[in-house]
């Protein structure tokens, strides 16, 4: 009996990185690619409202993490990670025949519904499959899937469109790659065991308003900081394609180009980076991933155009120290109650999604109306997002050396309460 765990869990483990390599592809190509140049040059919309589309993902995501995870807790994992890239699957197609903003951000409503049943479910099954002094490294897998999809997302889109002549091609793309992975999950993640015939899973808190507050109310601290981190991701992670082509008048295809190298370099670096967070510990690897991260992002800030050899290194650099945070936050959070990982990290995601979503909008704002002016030094509005960025950066860093206790150091009353 011990073996066969052993193997379901293996079985389990990689057909979630296999999967999640597919679905996070199919997210970037999707949200990073097609839609800004989908809806600005086919529809003719406007940043403003292009962020404000993208923005109802991010808000359904984040209303739905913590609820799906509490639900993944409750039926087991299983059901929603199949579920959720079939969702994208649909209105990757559906999109297509879709004209004006409110059939957008409809479909983007229900993109948002299935990453909130996915991601949750796929940490929470890390979680559950590796032993703790090797989940950070456990996580990195899922980084690595992540940077991957960054490398290959938008050369993948830009080459769609770019080789057919059509903006829609892109959306092909994601619906194939949508499918793979609701395939992969499908066939090949074995049924968790986690419910039982009733629907029920005696391990797991019953679903309530009250178990979700709960959660919320497990470590503040980490909800701050995940809130204020991801809103200065937001301000830029919709403008970035747009940017690239504004500042540089770079094509959809060169802009995919120019992430490969420095993107599959750091896909290539996560499982060294995950073992390096194991080693330094967790509290470690987040206080200084987002240091040197915020340090990166102020260099490439300047009022002068930047050169794009150095964006392309500085890049390169963040990715980086976004893998050893990121493996260690979620390592981090995956530890604060293994009793209701799904509905801890969910909530975690919906402070997450929170911020960026606040994050785009104002993102938006700033890069079409919003220029700097210190005293005889004009700032371009399309720079202003990144200065918001690497500000918020900065602040999650002092935060993460404020808030943050030493691996093994707890002070909230859940830890307290489960010693």
């Amino acid at each position: 009996m011990p073996h066969l765990t052993v193997v379901r869990s293996l079985a389990a483990f990689w057909a979630l990185v296999v999967m999640a390599g597919f679905a996070e592809l199919g997210y970037v190509t999707l949200n990073i690619s097609a839609m800004p140049v989908y809806l600005r040059e086919v529809i003719g919309l406007g940043e403003s409202t292009i962020t404000v589309v993208g923005s109802v993902f991010l808000l359904t995501e984040a209303i739905f993490r913590a609820p799906m995870g509490m639900l993944s807790d409750q039926f087991g994992r299983r059901r929603l990670i199949v579920l959720g890239p079939l969702l994208t699957m649909l209105t990757s197609v559906a999109t297509l025949v879709a004209h004006h903003p409110l059939h957008f951000i409809a479909l983007r409503a229900i993109d948002g519904l299935g990453a909130a049943m996915l991601w949750p479910s796929v940490y929470a099954a890390i979680g559950d499959a590796v032993p703790p002094q090797k989940r950070a490294w456990a996580m990195s897998f899922l980084n690595m899937t992540y940077m991957s999809g960054i490398a290959l997302g938008p050369l993948a889109g830009g080459l769609a469109n770019d080789l057919t002549g059509a903006k829609q091609a892109s959306f092909y793309l994601t619906a194939v790659l949508f499918a793979c992975a609701t395939f992969i999950a499908w066939r090949f993640y074995p049924r968790d065991g986690r419910a039982r015939h009733d629907g029920s899973n005696p391990d797991a808190e019953k679903l309530s308003l009250r178990t979700l507050l709960d959660a919320l109310r497990v470590a503040p601290g980490h909800l701050a900081l995940a809130f204020v981190v991801f809103f200065g991701i937001g301000l830029i992670m919709l403008l970035v394609k747009l940017y690239a082509m504004d500042e540089f008048g770079v094509s959809e295809t060169l802009f995919g180009v120019g992430l490969v190298v420095p993107a599959l370099a750091i896909a290539s670096l996560s499982l060294p980076l995950g073992r390096l967070a194991d080693r330094l510990g967790r509290t470690r690897s987040i206080r200084w991933g987002l240091t040197l991260a915020a340090c990166v992002l102020w260099s490439v800030v300047a009022p002068s155009k930047p050169p794009i050899a150095w964006v392309v290194v500085a890049a390169g650099l963040g990715a980086t120290c976004f893998v050893l945070t990121f493996a260690a936050w979620m390592a981090e959070l995956s530890e604060l109650d293994p009793t209701r990982r799904g509905v801890i990290l969910g909530a975690a995601g919906t402070a997450q999604g929170i911020g960026s979503i606040l994050g785009a909008l104002l993102g938006g704002f700033l890069y079409e109306h919003v220029p700097i002016t210190l005293a005889e030094v004009q700032i371009p509005a399309h720079r202003t997002p990144f200065i918001g960025c690497a500000l918020m950066l900065s602040l999650g860093a002092l935060l993460s050396w404020l808030i943050l206790t030493e691996d093994g150091a707890r002070h909230t009353p859940l830890a307290r309460r489960n010693r």
